[in-house]
């Protein structure tokens, strides 16, 4: 195989965004039925229960959504557009106390098993220096590698590495592209219908043989920039894609790109993404069908659920609230209860740091962990939910009961003969009841918190 050099695309007339360089909660797929893995999971990712979502890049100068907040009619209410405003962020990213060390050893106490990084989103800045394109750390920031300090922190602190990149690029302007100065020409440049507003690759009047030959250009510099991430930093556990905006019958090299990936990592795990978002997915080794929405039955396979709990994907400044610790712990329990796992996401802020809140997070998180993480850690989930009244995790012959919602107890179908059930937040004993096929356990009364409580239901 040709290794595929910034020369070679420039020579491609690769040159955008040609802006870039003069210049000083949106749910993006479209809901299809979603594809069998055409291979299994590895244990550590159908195991794990918990990541992390770092959703981060030059949108938290302005405390904007990542990506979405230089279209005018879904940038939320910040925004940065024109899309020159979102653009100029660049200039003066800079994150001085960038330390992602605090981050994830406070992450590994609270039970995060993995962490997930924006290499790259829609908005097409890369967080390393990359050769491939014009709009990286290495034109705006002296060459300063971000992603570097993530890894090693991940392996420093035992979380496996992931990192997300956006195939798509909402800045791709390539020479011979229709709409001229796409997308700067339109100063409210919008990403919904009508279509005639918008400029989005997917929105081409061009023939589809035409749109695919500007398709070769960006898969150049796709190619080019997996080749950087999957080789340069070791091991890389997961590889979050994210889709591309482009018309249908657009030819976008799947398989030859999972081919690759694979290659330059052998052991990787991958999602669902690696399609056009109007597409069924064929690839990948996990279902992402449930973003920011819970399942309503149980999915088949691998799978996860990632979810902005802050507001935002990215930093969306203070005046956001996220979500309460014990909200994250009842979703991640409930589906671990499913066999998936869950992954909030939290955004940094433009100096490097994380929100106070994070870190309380964390905190309260890693105290319910002492207390009740083998009850998600390489459990299981029952092989009929039905069984329990409440979520239920297995190890063995120990049904892990989470009472959540100041739930007091719980009844259980065919359980068989209980040799003891414990509260594991305290030792003490549980109330067991039984009523032919049905066994009640139940904490006395008063013994119960706000966050998930767990009763370990030993059967003899």
């Amino acid at each position: 195989m040709t290794m595929i050099t910034r020369r070679n695309l420039l020579s491609a007339s690769l040159a955008w965004p040609a802006a870039a360089a003069q210049l000083p909660g949106t749910e993006a797929f479209e809901r299809t039925e979603p594809a069998h893995s055409h291979r299994p999971a590895p244990a550590w990712f159908t195991e794990a229960g918990f990541g992390l979502f770092l959703c981060w890049g030059i949108c938290a100068v302005k405390e904007v959504e990542l990506g979405w907040g230089f279209y005018g009619d879904v940038g939320g209410r910040k925004g940065a557009w024109p899309v020159q405003n979102y653009i100029g962020q660049a200039q003066v990213f800079n994150p001085r106390h960038y330390d992602p060390n605090v981050w994830l050893e406070a992450a590994a106490r609270a039970g995060f098993r993995y962490a997930v990084f924006t290499a790259r989103h829609h908005d097409g800045y890369s967080l390393w220096p990359s050769e491939f394109g014009n709009f990286s750390t290495r034109e705006n920031m002296g060459g300063r590698d971000l992603v570097a300090p993530y890894v090693e922190a991940c392996r420093r602190h035992g979380l496996k590495v992931g990192l997300y990149y956006s195939p798509g690029n909402w800045l791709f302007n390539p020479k011979g592209w229709p709409y001229l100065g796409y997308p700067l020409a339109k100063s409210d440049f919008r990403y919904r219908r009508p279509e005639r507003t918008l400029g989005v690759p997917r929105y081409s009047d061009d023939p589809l043989a035409r749109i695919q030959e500007h398709f070769e250009v960006l898969y150049a510099y796709v190619k080019g920039q997996l080749q950087e991430l999957l080789t340069r930093y070791g091991t890389v556990d997961l590889l979050w894609w994210d889709g591309y905006d482009w018309p249908p019958g657009t030819d976008i090299h799947g398989p030859e790109t999972d081919a690759l990936v694979r290659r330059l990592q052998p052991r990787i795990v991958t999602n669902d993404r690696l399609r056009l978002w109007s597409a069924r997915p064929t690839l990948g080794d996990f279902s992402t069908e449930f973003e920011n929405r819970n399942p309503d039955r149980r999915p088949e396979g691998a799978w996860e659920q990632c979810e902005a709990v802050c507001g935002t994907w990215s930093y969306g400044g203070p005046e956001l609230a996220c979500k309460s610790p014990s909200y994250i712990l009842e979703r991640m329990v409930r589906n671990r209860a499913w066999g998936g796992n869950y992954i909030p996401s939290f955004g940094p802020r433009a100096d490097g740091t994380m929100a106070p809140e994070f870190f309380r997070t964390c905190e309260q998180l890693a105290a319910w962990m002492k207390r009740g993480g083998e009850s998600v850690r390489g459990t299981t989930p029952l092989n009929n939910p039905e069984l329990s009244e409440a979520p239920a995790t297995v190890r063995g012959n120990s049904w892990y009961i989470h009472l959540l919602g100041y739930e007091r107890g719980a009844t259980l179908t065919g359980a068989g003969q209980v040799k003891s059930a414990v509260r594991l937040s305290t030792g003490q004993q549980a109330t067991v009841q039984r009523d032919g096929a049905r066994t009640t356990v139940t904490l006395p009364i008063g013994l119960r918190s706000e966050m998930d409580e767990v009763i370990r239901v030993d059967f003899a």
